[in-house]
């Protein structure tokens, strides 16, 4: 269903003050009208006008260049949410097929194997290889309280294989009783549903809803901030209602843990700062947790960044940027790897695989030895 004129219609409440300018992290990378939420919503206003704009090359690539951070949203003075706007244009332009080759590229990789990369399924289970002797027992597919949902980036990127290693360690060594799904996992569908792709992701939310109520488990654990907002928000959307599943994320089950004092940390001298995914802070709420954590670890120093919190700038890695614009993406986080950097830390801290694998380009592109480093990895470091 066309939804151009309602879109048009929201994109008309923008009052140009041009607000949106200092917290979109695109505009600051690029300097450029077109890239902020300002001049987005103007090209769809365009767009919206009988079509005169039609797709345009720079229409569809303004459109995909948005992060979808929120953090424009929370500031605009008329109320404009322009991440949902750009996610349902980028609806509108998927039911015309006018999607990127990377977006087109990842949904026929979901569709055939499961993944957004093409990998074999076998793959999923390689971060799992090197740690099968460290932990007392594997559950795949298996009865259990919990299913640890592990998501396609820290399953396939090599980069990423430390943070599914270091949480699974941590939930041995706290009794915690969970399965994985191994080589049958496949993707939430988060990339599907921002891209617009709505029809695939629900069908991918239905699949993995099926799998997990098959094994009568009704608790879903993840390390992955997208996956966390994908099952947690957009599901019970996709699904018609709510899917009686209890979603959290590895940080919540953590603070918990430390809470109780069920999970015992030793001292580490670091100073660290903390990065807030967007999909977890601004879009899921979850600021707490984390902090939490930290401040359980004797001897380690949280700095907070400028921007912090429902404040803190996206890493360049949402909305599907990486795979439309890569050299954006980067430029991003740069920019947050440079207000890292101010604080004096030695590492900066996330809870999103996603965040450390664009966070590290950032720092290698700048040439930053800040590390960079999951919450999960820094507990479990605490924990030996």
């Amino acid at each position: 269903m066309k939804e151009s004129n309602l879109q048009k219609g929201l994109a008309e409440k923008c009052v140009r003050c041009g607000n949106c300018q200092y917290y979109c992290p695109t505009f600051t990378a690029s300097k450029v009208e077109s890239f902020v939420a300002r001049g987005r919503l103007e090209l769809i206003r365009a767009w919206g006008d009988d079509r005169k704009m039609e797709y345009s090359e720079t229409f569809l690539k303004r459109i995909n260049q948005c992060l979808l951070c929120g953090n424009c949203s929370q500031y605009c003075p008329a109320g404009i949410e322009t991440e949902e706007i750009i996610q349902a244009v980028r609806t509108d332009c998927a039911e015309e097929n006018k999607i990127s080759y990377g977006l087109r590229a990842v949904s026929e990789n979901i569709k055939t194997v499961g993944n957004i990369t093409g990998d074999a399924k076998e793959n999923r289970v390689l971060w799992l290889k090197k740690i099968e002797q460290e932990i007392k027992e594997v559950r795949i597919n298996k009865a259990a309280e919990y299913v640890y949902f592990t998501g396609c980036v820290p399953s396939l990127y090599p980069s990423a294989y430390s943070i599914p290693q270091a949480f699974a360690k941590i939930l041995d060594k706290s009794g915690v009783s969970y399965s994985i799904w191994g080589e049958d996992e496949e993707c939430c569908g988060y990339p599907l549903i921002i891209g617009g792709l709505l029809d695939q992701a629900k069908e991918t939310a239905q699949r993995n809803l099926a799998r997990l109520r098959n094994m009568g488990v009704k608790k879903v654990i993840t390390t992955c901030a997208s996956c966390y907002h994908m099952w947690g928000k957009y599901y019970p959307e996709l699904l018609g209602g709510d899917t009686e599943i209890e979603v959290i994320h590895s940080t919540q089950i953590l603070a918990k843990l430390v809470s109780e004092g069920k999970l015992k940390t030793k001292r580490i001298d670091k100073i660290v700062t903390y990065h807030d995914p967007c999909d977890l802070g601004r879009k899921s709420g979850l600021y707490s947790e984390p902090r939490i954590i930290m401040e359980n670890i004797e001897g380690l120093i949280l700095r907070e960044m400028k921007h912090n919190r429902e404040d803190a700038r996206c890493c360049g890695g949402g909305g599907n940027l990486e795979m439309s614009d890569s050299i954006l993406s980067g430029k991003v986080a740069e920019e947050r790897i440079k207000e890292a950097q101010s604080t004096g830390a030695e590492a900066i801290v996330t809870a999103c695989q996603q965040c450390k694998r664009t966070l590290q380009k950032g720092a290698r592109q700048i040439k930053s030895r800040i590390k960079v480093m999951d919450i999960c990895e820094l507990f479990l470091e605490a924990c030996d």
